[in-house]
């Protein structure tokens, strides 16, 4: 029995299946695993010889990363400020940009030693990783080849090649690769409502949580739309609850970073409409198709005509599963027990290519927490990722579905797929300004001696700080530093007139002061940096930056969330009568 749209073509179904898995059915997960990375090796390797793209982000990514790597070298496994950043003065963005996406990176800095060999190591890592996802995801519906092939499919869809190659987006590319495995533990949920499959839920989307926010917010509606078409009803409850209590362990799990978020967003530039209502950053200037929400002066800037196309590619990889759907023929075969994959991937979607288009505009002005997610576009994760499967899972089928032209149907797929291979190297991989190893790694090297992005500066931060890059300064009165490290700073001040000692360090609350061991408030200039008032007598000065207890408290939740959720797991895998469960066919497994 198969699940890949043919259930009105049970004849021709059985032929397709027979005609896959007759050769493949026991060949191992492995052989498949093998053709993946091959894929994924090919989509990467160009990075790994030409040199990393020289996108907008990059930079940014890469000091999100050096913070990281700084605190692992200090010992310390959560970097609280980034001290390095902005010429010193420091920058805050890395407590509101999840982290995990730059942990990987940073370990793997450690261990290779170079930054350059790091970024396309890990970058390959999350596309193989997505990829695989895919390949089980499928796999619950039908069988190896299709799973295969929507895997490499979805290695090459233009977005894809897009987020890594134009726009670096590294992060997003991170999440890219965790995404499937929401789907995947989703849909075993609600297929076998097993309390091992919502543990892994829960650890997916922990993991998806702390890697990239805007992917979170379109990933969990889009889960909820695809959980809606395939759930059991009459299983309603049960699963729910399980679903509930994933999606609690996930909060628990992700408690230290998503109270910072919570309670600070309002002290980072980033939440200002101006990134994301306003210039640049406006959303409604990126709603497809980009060509009529954007002016047309704008819209020959590469980016935005180059957007358009990859939704219009896209959109084509729905269209041999909506072919299969037109021609469906009728049977009196009764409704299965069991959810219609296919078109709940159509469904899902439509939903998500309505999200990015214009159509969705209306929702999109009602709704600020979409607006924040800057770019619409960004649903093209989803909506890639779906259409991957869609394309995968259907072309089989209108090649070997006995009676069918298949030179007719065979021909024009595969100048398709040379299409988005073609694509593929002519508009993103080439046109990428790829920096050779030795000029990337100078640039990073480099980059704490010029300013970062003011979107993650402190609200109070303005750029004229610059001006006086001095680390202490007292005026005519004199300051030595006698400490300086990312979480604390000691000064030696002469006894003078009293005054303001000035920090070249961007104020943040959390920043406390001591002079000659008595707390005084610390306070910022007009442009942002720190000021600690002085007495006339000689000064003992110590500045530090201290969380307030519920952040800690925090900190204890998550590591006790993730304690809880290993030891489940454990005990869940050590189930007998659960490894004799998932060694059934999908089909049946929804019956035990």
């Amino acid at each position: 029995m198969n699940v890949t749209g043919l259930e009105e073509y049970p004849l021709a179904a059985a032929e397709v299946d027979r005609g896959l898995s007759l050769n493949t059915s026991r060949w191992p997960n492995s052989v498949f695993l093998v053709v993946i990375f091959v894929a994924a090796s090919a989509v990467i390797l160009p990075m790994a010889f030409l040199g990393i793209p020289d996108g907008f982000d990059l930079m940014q990514h890469m000091r999100f990363a050096a913070a990281y790597h700084d605190a692992f070298v200090s010992g310390s496994m959560s970097p609280e400020w980034a001290a390095n950043d902005n010429f010193g003065f420091g920058s805050i963005g890395i407590r509101y940009y999840p982290p995990l996406a730059y942990y990987i990176l940073a370990l793997t800095k450690m261990i290779t030693g170079s930054w350059y060999h790091s970024f396309w190591l890990t970058s390959l890592a999350w596309m193989f990783l997505g990829s695989v996802g895919v390949y089980l995801w499928v796999k619950e519906w039908t069988e190896n080849v299709r799973a295969t092939l929507a895997a490499v499919v979805y290695l090459l869809v233009p977005y894809h090649t897009f987020q890594i190659y134009q726009a670096v987006l590294y992060a997003e590319l991170a999440a890219a690769g965790i995404v499937p495995f929401c789907f995947l533990f989703l849909t075993r949920i609600c297929r076998r409502s097993r309390w091992i499959d919502a543990l892994l839920f829960s650890v997916a989307y922990s993991s998806l949580i702390l890697t990239h926010i805007p992917s979170t917010l379109i990933a969990s509606l889009a889960l909820l739309v695809y959980g809606l078409l395939i759930i059991e009803w009459r299983r309603f409850k049960d699963t729910a609850l399980k679903i509930g209590a994933a999606l609690l362990l996930s909060l628990l799990a992700t408690s230290f970073y998503l109270s910072k978020l919570v309670t600070e967003i309002d002290w980072v530039m980033h939440n200002s409409p101006r990134y994301f209502a306003n210039g640049y950053y406006d959303y409604k200037r990126y709603l497809f198709p980009i060509y009529f929400s954007s002016t047309a002066t704008r819209y020959v800037e590469k980016l935005l005509w180059h957007l358009d196309i990859v939704v219009i590619l896209t959109i084509l990889l729905f269209l041999p599963l909506l072919l299969i759907f037109l021609l469906r023929k009728k049977t009196t075969e009764p409704e299965k027990q069991r959810p219609n994959f296919n078109r709940s991937i159509i469904l899902t979607g439509v939903f998500a290519f309505f999200m990015l288009s214009l159509l969705s505009s209306p929702v999109w002005d009602a709704v600020p927490v979409l607006q924040k997610i800057q770019f619409p576009w960004r649903w093209l994760l989803v909506f890639s990722l779906l259409g991957s499967i869609a394309f995968s899972v259907a072309v089989p089928t209108l090649l070997f579905t006995p009676g069918r032209n298949k030179r007719l149907i065979g021909y024009p797929l595969v100048l398709f797929m040379l299409l988005i291979v073609f694509f593929d190297i002519s508009q993103n991989i080439i046109p990428s300004t790829p920096l050779a190893q030795d000029i990337f790694e100078q640039k990073v090297k480099g980059m704490n001696d010029d300013e970062g992005c003011d979107c993650w500066w402190p609200i109070w931060a303005k750029r004229e700080a610059f001006d006086n890059t001095k680390q202490a300064d007292t005026g005519m009165r004199g300051a030595s530093v006698e400490e300086w490290t990312s979480r604390s700073r000691a000064f030696s001040i002469p006894a003078g007139q009293p005054g303001d000692l000035r920090v070249a360090t961007f104020f943040h609350p959390y920043w406390k002061s001591t002079v000659n061991g008595i707390a005084v408030p610390v306070q910022h200039d007009d442009n942002g940096a720190i000021l600690i008032p002085l007495p006339t007598e000689a000064a003992e000065v110590h500045l530090y930056f201290q969380e307030p207890p519920y952040l800690s408290a925090a900190k204890i939740i998550s590591f006790l969330a993730w304690a809880v959720l290993a030891i489940l797991l454990v005990l869940s895998y050590g189930d007998k009568r659960y490894k004799k469960l998932t060694n059934l066919r999908p089909e049946y497994a929804n019956l035990q």
